[in-house]
């Protein structure tokens, strides 16, 4: 393989025309952030000792279990962040030493996370008063993931080359804790935890097997999403199985339901307002232009899977009353764009479409497709607020009908 960092002329130039950027960054993290292995190994030697000793998990001291933590989490973002590089250079020898805008974007996300999680660790071998629940919330959660339509092939190269190395640990942790011993008080914990490693292991099993050798754009986005959640979760899991304790104030990674057949675009059950306001639709339904925006809505979504799977998303966090549907001053409830979903507000955190939302932030749910003709993409995701009343409405207008 070319030197990332010494790229010759005709590499730039290809680089250059395709609008890709420079890795000098990435790879000097990348160097850096190898420190996470050795902190790994130190971690895990330690464990070892403790399981020679009898010494149950649960009884190890806070700076333990605080060495253990931010060692995983420096490992998994480190694998992660050095597995999109090398699948990209694998994939596009022509520009070894640079990479599409939206790679860098990701690797650099988890690359530039290892330092902090590095330096806790090492904290904790340095203080045994160390406790690094007292400073951050846990688990803590993966940064976000990148949003591109459609997901580049590389991306889904680097997350089944991650998975084996970052699962192997994950068995390893969980045999040590149940191996030294668990008190009888925390063994439904620890149930529930062997269960969450079940369903991340099933995840990913279950997007190996899908794979084949001709590219769907559906099955793509049904096999990262698998591997997605399955590394969120053992994210999590590795935090757990390393400071136990964290296991009695958990609350676990909902799963979002995959939206069924029959309700997608020529579904015998779809809905095409399915996104809209509950409180507005039947106003948009008597709209002409309205029905037309909704009909090219779904006519150009490249991937409707992916728009009923966010919404999905947002419902399961309503049905858990993480989310509350929400009004303004103005009594408004809907988004003034196409397809005029409902507005949220946040009453506990959590995880939409990437987001980190916070206590009392709004949002709504994003489906747009009025630059595809223009050449833009079609865009998915949510828009973050807060919302003030308005009498604009906009139609999402693709080609230039109305």
């Amino acid at each position: 393989m070319a030197d990332p960092l010494h790229p010759t002329l005709m590499t730039k130039v290809r680089a250059t025309l395709a609008g890709e950027r420079d890795t000098l960054l990435l790879e000097a993290l990348r160097t850096a952030g190898r420190a996470a292995y050795d902190e790994l190994l130190t971690a895990e030697e330690l464990r070892d000792e403790l399981t020679a000793a009898g010494t149950p998990l649960w009884d190890a001291p806070t700076a333990t279990g605080s060495q253990f933590l931010a060692a995983w989490n420096a490992f998994v973002l480190q694998t992660l962040g050095e597995a999109f590089l090398d699948a990209d250079y694998t994939a596009n020898p022509g520009t070894i030493g640079y990479v599409p805008r939206v790679t860098f974007d990701q690797t650099a996300a988890w690359l530039s996370a290892v330092e902090g999680w590095v330096s806790r660790a090492r904290q904790a071998r340095a203080n045994p008063d160390y406790d690094i629940s007292a400073e951050l919330a846990l688990p803590a959660g993966l940064p976000a993931w990148a949003r591109v339509e459609p997901c580049p092939a590389e991306h889904l190269a680097a997350l089944l080359a991650a998975i084996p190395p970052v699962r192997e640990h994950i068995e390893v942790a969980l045999h040590t804790l149940r191996h030294a011993g668990v008190p009888k008080q925390h063994q439904p914990a620890v149930n529930q935890l062997n269960q969450l490693a079940v369903r991340a292991a099933t995840a990913a099993d279950y997007a190996v097997s899908l794979r084949t050798e001709r590219h769907h754009p559906g099955l793509h986005e049904l096999i990262e999403n698998n591997l997605k959640n399955a590394l969120e979760l053992w994210f999590h899991i590795g935090q757990l199985a390393a400071m136990p304790r964290l296991l009695v104030s958990y609350q676990e990674l909902r799963p979002v339901p995959r939206p069924d057949i029959a309700t997608m675009p020529g579904g015998s059950r779809f809905d095409p307002w399915c996104l809209t306001d509950r409180a507005t639709v039947r106003r948009w339904q008597g709209d002409r232009k309205a029905k037309q925006a909704i009909a090219e809505l779904w006519q150009y979504d490249p991937d409707p899977a992916a728009t009923l799977a966010l919404k999905a998303q947002i419902d399961v966090a309503v049905a858990a009353g993480d989310v509350v549907y929400y009004r303004t001053r103005g009594g408004s409830t809907c988004y003034y764009e196409c397809p005029w979903s409902p507005l949220y507000e946040v009453r506990r955190p959590t995880r939409i479409a990437g987001h980190s939302l916070k206590v009392l932030q709004q949002f709504t749910l994003q489906a747009a497709a009025d630059n595809v003709l223009r050449g833009g993409a079609f865009q998915r995701g949510i828009i973050i607020g807060p919302f003030q009343p308005t009498n604009e409405v906009e139609y999402c207008d693709p080609d230039g009908l109305h």
